[in-house]
């Protein structure tokens, strides 16, 4: 069974999401956060992570929140060591 996450919007300045796994990557205009198996692409302008704790998997994102979006995460697309040297 998948942990639950929760995300809380505040006027698309201001995104709280929970059950986070790894921040995979982050610049001004998108953010990548990993949770389980599902992927949360977030789009926007002038983003920054202004909280993260892996541990308690809450992160805190500010910025002009154009869009959030689900992905899958395949077994293809993460990242090894293995599949960068075929």
């Amino acid at each position: 069974m998948e942990a639950k996450n929760y995300l809380s919007l505040l006027d698309r300045i201001k995104l709280n999401v929970t059950g986070v796994k790894k921040i995979k990557s982050s610049d001004p205009s998108q953010t990548v956060l990993i949770l389980d198996n599902t992927a949360l692409v977030i789009s926007g302008t002038n983003l920054s992570v202004e909280n993260a704790s892996i541990q308690t998997g809450e992160v805190e994102i500010s910025g002009f929140i154009n869009s959030i979006k689900y992905s899958s995460v395949s077994r293809k697309t993460r990242f090894s060591f293995k599949n960068m040297f075929k």
